[in-house]
């Protein structure tokens, strides 16, 4: 389920596109190296891996106003196939959704990045029998999330071909154990054809900006979110527990299309209680040990009703001592319609790690005052 609600996040964003648009497909091949980024990881690291993927692409025309905002982003649907080059890894299928933004031009010369996150099917996950090696990856179905930045050059109206580095990312954010998580990086190159071109002038007195905007430019906000996660710790094959988080903070938009917030968030973990209580602790003790209380930073980046949030939280070590200084939580969410007098409620995926190590997937459910 929060798979699927990542990828209608991004895929939203096809609806909310300007029907003035260039669709086209694409082709890529990436040849690619597996990061070993633990020590604890028993696999070899394969001499070469393989990514392909075909794309159906779609070049937004500025017509509605997060186009403008972010330089007119294409937006991209990915089949990805990825051999990892090694029988203990196995393979990869997924399905990415991507933007692509633009950073900079030199004549027709375009610097971009590509963020894209999606599902993914592999296939040879940890076995204690008949896969031990693999503990990267403890299920079949995962999450992939793919940074890339690239050079495109068009040829001429329809072909453009382009030159591009990143890593893709390959997790199940420990709601299965175990997982530390697949990473590749590589070279990235790509042939796009624009199967449709239009081209008109667009008269700039009808356009209207996009009424999905509901926040003036530069308000404060008031924001409310609850989010519930699952995790399954260390046991392979064990239970999983849930993890609920409540935060209430404040923004600011300081552009059109981006808002920073700051607030406090608390959060009690059903696993840890459940650890405490059987290492004989009291009720009253296990509980107390199970919460956490932070404060967070957070920045928001929304393209029209779609948005992504990062989080950046610290544990101030109360009811329970600090074990560890901070974490990050990604966040890929969209909004829906306002309610009329109770503000604009949204809904999403989140993703929850210290440093390089997940902590849990969570839904989550919130509100913009």
């Amino acid at each position: 389920m929060v798979r699927i609600v990542c990828i209608t996040c991004l895929c939203a964003t096809l609806c909310s596109a300007s029907l003035l648009a260039q669709h086209g497909i694409s082709a890529t091949y990436a040849p690619s190296k597996v990061i070993k980024h633990r020590d604890n990881l028993r696999f070899d690291v394969p001499s070469l891996s393989n990514e392909y993927r075909i794309g159906y692409t779609y070049q937004t025309s500025g017509n509605l106003s997060w186009e403008r905002f972010w330089k007119k982003p294409k937006v991209s649907v990915n089949a990805i196939y990825v051999n990892f080059g090694s029988e203990v890894l196995g393979r990869a299928f997924a399905i990415v959704p991507e933007l692509h933004f633009s950073l900079s031009r030199y004549k027709k010369l375009l610097i971009n990045m590509q963020f894209g996150t999606g599902v993914a099917y592999l296939t040879k996950p940890f076995d204690a029998i008949d896969n031990p090696n693999n503990n990267a990856i403890g299920s079949n179905l995962n999450n992939t999330t793919s940074l890339k930045f690239g050079l495109e050059y068009p040829w001429s109206d329809r072909w453009t071909t382009s030159i591009s580095t990143g890593i893709v990312h390959f997790s199940n954010g420990l709601s299965s154990s175990p997982n530390s998580g697949i990473n590749i990086y590589g070279t990235s190159l790509n042939v796009n054809y624009k199967i449709s071109s239009n081209r008109q002038e667009i008269d700039k007195a009808i356009i209207v900006r996009n009424s999905e905007a509901d926040h003036p430019y530069r308000k404060w906000i008031v924001d409310a979110q609850y989010h519930y996660g699952f995790t399954e710790h260390s046991t392979v094959g064990g239970p999983k527990y849930g993890v609920h988080a409540i935060s209430l903070g404040g923004g600011y938009r300081y552009k059109e299309y981006m808002t920073v917030f700051a607030g406090a968030e608390y959060e009690y973990n059903d696993g840890k209680y459940t650890f405490f209580k059987r290492n004989f602790e009291t009720e009253e003790d296990s509980r107390r040990m199970a919460k956490r209380s932070i404060v967070y930073i957070e920045n928001e980046f929304r393209y029209g009703a779609v948005f992504n949030r990062l989080r950046l939280g610290f544990y101030v070590g109360w009811p329970y001592a600090k074990t560890k200084t901070n974490y990050i939580k990604v966040v890929s969410g969209i909004y829906l319609p306002s309610i009329k007098g109770y503000g604009k409620p949204y809904i999403g995926v989140v993703l929850k790690t210290h440093t390089a190590i997940a902590d849990y997937l969570a839904i989550m459910g919130g509100i913009a005052f």
